[in-house]
């Protein structure tokens, strides 16, 4: 299985409602350039006796997830950090957002599919993490040359486990459309939009 592709950033506002999350207000987060979910202390803790391992156990601690999309869409970034995206007409018409010294930033389903190659054939492989809580993203850029170069936009969210009983962290599924994997992600992140936006 060779790995040949990623699309579909989704996100949702994540509510714990008691032990039985639900979501809303989710959308398309950008187009997807790069996904990378990497969890932290993943290795496991072995129980030596008789001098050699006899037990061993591997639970989830956290981790981070650091993703690259095509765009900054304010009103995206307001969603997931928080934030209230307000319409501007002065000196022209626009969007502004204000970030307080005391922000509370919201927990936020995220999904996205990942495209392998098996047996000559593309097989979709939608990713979700249940909860995450993302962080206000770096303003950083560097003026044009000769040439212009292309950049994506990074954001950065930490990976929590979710609040029910099993205490999930990630769903992962496996199609063989790209427009299943992405029906799917909407059905658990509760997204009603057409597919493909």
């Amino acid at each position: 299985m060779a790995k040949t592709g990623l699309s579909k950033a989704y996100y949702a506002i994540y509510n714990a409602n008691n032990g039985a999350p639900t979501y809303s207000g989710g959308g398309v987060f950008g187009k997807a350039v790069d996904a990378d979910i990497s969890l932290d202390g993943s290795d496991p803790v072995i129980f030596y006796a008789d001098n050699g391992p006899a037990e061993s156990a591997q639970t989830f601690s956290g981790g981070t997830l650091t993703l690259t999309n095509d765009r900054f869409d304010l009103r995206v970034v307001a969603a997931v950090l928080g934030l209230t995206a307000a319409e501007i007409t002065t000196p022209a018409a626009g969007i502004v957002l204000d970030f307080p010294a005391d922000l509370s930033v919201p927990y936020v389903g995220y999904g996205t599919i990942f495209r392998d190659q098996v047996d000559n054939g593309p097989v979709f492989r939608p990713i979700v993490l249940l909860k995450t809580q993302f962080q206000v993203p770096a303003d950083a850029g560097s003026t044009q040359e000769e040439t212009v170069e292309f950049e994506g936009h990074e954001f950065t969210a930490t990976i929590m486990r979710s609040d029910e009983t099993q205490h999930r962290w990630k769903r992962m599924a496996q199609f063989s459309t790209e427009a299943d994997a992405e029906a799917w992600i909407k059905s658990i992140l509760n997204i009603t939009t057409a597919p493909g936006g």
